[in-house]
């Protein structure tokens, strides 16, 4: 009698056993295809990008590297059974597969964002952290003789998460300069850089919670892995988004380095421009004082920029502005600061502007055809500046007003 319980409890630990492996090896084998998948979106991301850009194709690559990464992980421990053999084991591989992968897409985010050359230092500091990992377990492997490294887990796990923190404290550095820089200088929808920007401080900031308890425990895995699976995608779909809807900043800044290097010069020429149009003012405008006639002939040349439709180029930003006036940028966001705006949010209200009078006009014409005449980067930017402005769509705008 007792032979035949301690048979059937025997028998019934091994049937749960076995239904845990098969669990674990299904959720492996969803996170090798997810990988797989993720690989062939940011493949075609090319496809719908509108131009080439450096940056971002280094980024792409350095992602793609690190799903190629982590599919290969996956594949390896359905394989071989890391995790399936012993938590402690699977923990080890893990944490020789994520750190580099974790690297290489925090180092594509940063390729992005950053405006100055710290990228090489990052990457310095990256490898180091991965040497000291890779001797953690070296010395580990040495005293245990195999994958049971005993307390060097911890020290391994530690250092990752050091390399966790490093990494999202620069990339939210950079985000934030960035994400300045584009207020006062875009002219086009930085919405998508928006969402592109949390998705990014999301999948890094994740591993940094989910990591010690999906590592340590296999159990966990069932509940954090869907989980992280739905960040990486989001995370791929907000950089497509990116690419498609992507105006280079490395051409933006690039343009105000050349600015300010060439400031003298063009200063020069532009201040004598705007003497030669003072000169052509009528009487009153020469009695203003000087600031104040500066702040006229600028307000001036941007109300005939605007009557011939500057103002409809998608990707107009601070620096082509002042090129096609032939006014340096610093006198630019003078102006625009005395009105108490930004270059973005003047933007904006002239093409909302614009688009209100052609649908006044032309009431024939569809929302696309009138985001594109504006210079809206697409309809739902303009469907977005007619519910803040007028409380209502641009078609309900139309049915009240025509």
């Amino acid at each position: 009698m007792r032979i035949n319980v301690l048979t059937i409890i025997l028998a019934d630990a091994k049937y749960k056993n076995k239904n845990e492996m098969d669990t674990l090896y299904l959720l492996q084998f969803a996170c090798f295809l997810f990988m797989f998948i993720n690989i062939l979106i940011l493949g075609i991301t090319r496809l719908h990008m509108k131009w080439m850009n450096r940056r971002y194709e280094v980024s792409r690559w350095l992602i793609i590297g690190a799903m190629v990464g982590l599919a290969i992980q996956f594949l390896m421990q359905m394989l071989l059974g890391f995790r399936a053999q012993d938590a402690a084991v699977g923990a080890v591989f893990n944490m020789l597969a994520y750190p580099p992968c974790f690297s290489l897409i925090a180092i594509g985010i940063y390729n992005i964002e950053a405006t100055h050359a710290n990228r090489r230092k990052m990457n310095i500091v990256c490898a180091s952290i991965y040497a000291a990992i890779l001797a953690a377990f070296c010395i580990g492997f040495i005293q245990s003789g195999n994958f049971h490294i005993g307390s060097w887990i911890y020290v391994m796990i530690v250092l990752f998460g050091i390399n966790v923190a490093y990494c999202i404290y620069m990339i939210i550095v950079e985000i934030r300069k960035r994400r300045r820089m584009l207020e006062v200088m875009a002219g086009y929808d930085i919405l998508p850089y928006v969402r592109y920007a949390r998705a990014s401080v999301f999948i890094v900031f994740f591993p940094a919670v989910a990591l010690p308890f999906a590592v340590l425990s296999t159990k966990s895995l069932y509940v954090i892995g869907p989980l992280g699976l739905l960040a990486v995608f989001f995370f791929t779909l907000s950089f497509m988004a990116l690419g498609y809807n992507y105006v280079p900043s490395e051409e933006l800044l690039d343009k105000e380095e050349e600015e300010d290097a060439d400031m003298e010069s063009v200063g020069d020429d532009a201040v004598s421009g705007l003497q030669e149009d003072e000169v052509a003012d009528n009487k009153e405008t020469l009695q203003l004082p000087y600031a104040e006639r500066r702040q006229e002939i600028i307000r001036k040349k941007l109300e005939a920029w605007c009557a011939d439709g500057g103002y409809r180029d998608t990707i107009l930003n601070m620096v082509t502005l002042s090129r096609s006036l032939d006014i340096p940028k610093t006198e630019l966001s003078k102006y625009f600061s005395g009105l108490n705006t930004t270059f973005r949010f003047w933007l904006a209200e002239v093409r909302f502007e614009a688009a209100k009078k052609m649908i006044l006009e032309k009431p024939n014409y569809s929302n696309d055809m009138i985001s594109a005449e504006c210079g809206f980067s697409s309809r739902s930017n303009l469907y977005r500046m007619f519910k803040e402005k007028e409380g209502c769509s641009p078609t309900a705008w139309r049915e009240k007003n025509c």
